[in-house]
């Protein structure tokens, strides 16, 4: 869980580092396109970082679960 939380931080530096020269290029001229490899980047980075999210979430819910599991055992 914690190597899901490390590559999902790592995950978000490369991405913001594409989409703030991006977007501020779209807002000084609106007319200049961004590049497709910017897109594809930045479409995987998220992706990745939208899957790492929802494992981390699935594994704090398992352990969640497994701790009540033991407390309504011992009980």
């Amino acid at each position: 869980m914690e190597e899901l939380l490390i590559f999902r931080i790592f995950a978000a530096f490369p991405l913001f580092g594409l989409l703030l020269p991006d977007l501020s290029s779209l807002l000084v001229a609106p007319y200049r396109q961004i590049p497709f490899t910017h897109i594809y980047i930045e479409l995987f980075l998220m992706l990745s970082i939208l899957i790492c999210t929802a494992g981390i979430w699935y594994g704090q819910r398992q352990q969640k679960d497994d701790s009540n599991n033991v407390k309504l055992s011992l009980e």
